[in-house]
């Protein structure tokens, strides 16, 4: 876990959860190339504490270095995502329910501030084809395994459409559409859903 740092106008910079932080790290490399600098000034940890998850994420193949550009006497490295998801499965099995929070709380925060970001600047409903839907489902344990292996199908078709995509937009010179693809499945409090039968 981050130890706590004071910053250089006397003030304590926060701790952040190891895991919630990786999770955050990896988001933000997936959207463009990032710094540990700009994370650490965003986040409000010492920059030494971020620049170590850089370097464990990129020596687990997480992350790579896009770029190294000279910076006031040493080398500034960029970073992308290399891995489609920051923690597989088998690996938020493994964590304890503590650990398991942080990561589902980053990723909320995360999704949540690119929907505010796009409703902003006026993308959230810019193409008529765009798609936002929610809804409180009632399902049985098989209807329950139904929709979570939908889900990943969807998922894992998501990743193939985007490294077609990918070869397409090389061919052609084009530009990308920035896109937020999100899926959820989770169970719900029986109070938020009750509802009349």
């Amino acid at each position: 876990m981050a130890q706590r740092e004071r910053d250089q106008g006397g003030g304590k910079r926060r701790k952040a959860p190891a895991n919630s932080l990786r999770v955050r790290i990896v988001a933000a490399c997936v959207q463009r190339e990032v710094t540990p600098r700009e994370i650490a000034e965003r986040e409000g940890i010492d920059v030494a504490v971020v620049g170590y998850y850089f370097r464990d994420l990129e020596k687990k193949g997480y992350l790579r270095v896009s770029r190294k550009e000279p910076a006031r006497g040493f080398q500034r490295h960029y970073y992308v995502a290399d891995r489609r998801k920051v923690i597989l499965d088998d690996e938020f099995g493994q964590m304890g329910a503590a650990e398991q929070h942080e990561v589902s709380e980053a990723l909320l925060r995360d999704f949540l501030l690119a929907c505010k970001e796009a409703l902003h600047a006026g993308t959230l409903d810019a193409r008529s084809d765009s798609h936002l839907t929610w809804g409180p489902y009632e399902v049985d344990e098989q209807g329950w395994k139904d929709l979570m292996s939908e889900l990943a199908r969807i998922l894992e078709r998501s990743f193939e459409i985007q490294a077609e995509s990918r070869v397409r937009l090389r061919k052609s010179g084009k530009d990308p559409i920035p896109t937020v693809f999100a899926l959820a499945g989770f169970e719900a409090p029986k109070t938020a859903l009750a509802s009349p039968r």
